[in-house]
């Protein structure tokens, strides 16, 4: 029995030791495991499948175990169902040349696993990291019941108490597995914040030295100006030229204010608001702009969606992205703008068909002066980005080239809290952050 134990051991260093390998030297993001067909994530579940299947612990003649069901968990779990398909495909090619006998049950096994587990993973996301593991617990328990009973069917009950210990082992494992994943991405998740909390910061004292000296003789200049275009002695020629540096000076104060609204926004408190309205009273403000570049919006707005949070900022988001829609279409398409309420959650959907983004530009939206406009400064998104992260919530973008774009918004009904933002600020801002290729 202690023999069967210490092969079931080595099954136990053959998974953990490559998942830590990855986690450590090897880590890629989310969207590359799920989306590409051979990820270095895929490619070490691979290896931990294939040797716990070389090296299974035998324990009686004719019967023998090994771990394999964890690297396809892990693998449908953290990976998706593409890594955990190619997984499951790998190990009926392996079963098959090793135990031809059990390819039909293993197929018949795990074609069922498989399918739970694609259904089950977006749930099993959104809980904290206990109730996964409590999760996880009770469906590999369902899958050690029905190895007992199929043992008991069989009359072979000598393999129980084997059974027994290697299935606490097997679960055991697989916690751990299930725990220093999600502890390695939460201390990766905190490592993200922390940078972008200290460029908060450098921003917000950069910001706080010049704006003042900034904006003081921005506003002579700018009261000389309007004074000199008043005046009966300009030409009007020249005052063509008047009229394009008070615009310049108006855009630089926007970007004065969308540059302190992201590093240091002002105390306040936050308040239920009719989302519903908030959306209308936004179309309709767009409307205009839209109607002038031959744009029509339709929407489909779910009635009485209530939110707690910052009702003029969430209308700037909803202005900053509508209007970045509009500019990446041709005249005579379509703006289209959705709400509901899902499990607790507000979805706003905002999608446009025109140019789209790059998919190797996806990853910076949301960044300061990241912008594809020739006027534009990218600090439209970015505020949005935070305002909707202040709010507990997050902005999900799908984009193809030439078809174009999807901003979901995902914001909590009744957050716990919310940090306040500079609501003059916001609402002055300029709605920045083209989504023109």
């Amino acid at each position: 029995m202690w023999d069967v134990i210490q092969d079931i051991l080595i099954n136990v260093l053959l998974i953990l030791f490559p998942v830590l390998f990855y986690l450590v030297f090897l880590r890629e993001s989310v969207s590359i495991r799920q989306n590409q067909w051979v990820s270095k994530f895929t490619i070490i579940l691979f290896v931990s499948l294939l040797l716990t299947m070389l090296f299974p612990a035998s324990y009686t003649e004719g019967f023998s175990y090994d771990l394999r069901i964890i690297p396809i968990i892990v693998a449908f779990l953290y990976g998706g169902a593409l890594p955990g398909f190619i997984l499951v495909c790998s190990m009926l090619c392996f079963s098959l040349v090793i135990d031809p006998d059990s390819f039909l049950s293993n197929l018949g096994n795990y074609l069922f696993i498989s399918i739970i587990l694609t259904k089950f993973k977006n749930f099993y996301h959104r809980q904290t990291i206990y109730f996964k593991a409590f999760l996880i617990s009770l469906f590999y328990m369902s899958i050690g019941v029905t190895r007992l009973i199929y043992v008991v069917k069989i009359q072979s009950t000598v393999e129980l108490s084997f059974i027994f210990y290697l299935t606490l082992i097997t679960w055991v494992t697989l916690l751990a597995v299930i725990f220093i994943i999600e502890n390695m991405e939460n201390q990766l998740i905190m490592q993200r914040e922390l940078e972008h909390v200290e460029k908060m910061n450098t921003i917000s004292q950069l910001a706080a030295a010049v704006a003042h000296e900034i904006r003081n003789p921005m506003t002579t200049v700018r009261g000389f100006l309007q004074m000199l275009n008043s005046s009966g002695t300009v030409s009007d020629h020249d005052k063509s030229y008047i009229k394009i540096s008070i615009e310049e000076l108006d855009r630089a104060q926007a970007i004065i204010n969308d540059y302190l609204s992201i590093s240091k926004p002002s105390k306040g408190g936050i308040e239920q608001f009719d989302l519903t309205k908030v959306l209308h009273d936004s179309i309709q403000i767009i409307t205009a702009y839209a109607a002038v570049n031959n744009i029509h919006i339709t929407s489909d707005i779910a009635p009485s969606l209530k939110l707690f949070g910052f009702k003029h900022e969430i209308q700037q988001v909803l202005m900053n992205i509508m209007k970045n829609g509009i500019e990446a279409m041709k005249a005579g398409q379509t703006l289209d703008v959705s709400a509901c309420e899902k499990q607790n959650m507000i979805e706003i959907v905002i999608k446009d068909h025109g140019c789209g983004i790059p998919k190797d530009e996806l990853k910076w939206l949301g960044t300061a002066y990241f912008t594809n406009k020739e006027n534009g400064t990218g600090l439209g998104l970015a505020v949005s980005y935070e305002i909707i992260k202040r709010m507990q919530g997050k902005i999900d973008v799908q984009s193809q080239v030439n078809v174009g774009t999807t901003f979901t918004i995902h914001v909590p009904s009744h957050p716990k809290q919310a940090e306040p933002v500079n609501e003059k600020a916001y609402s002055e801002s300029s709605p920045t952050g083209s989504l023109k290729a």
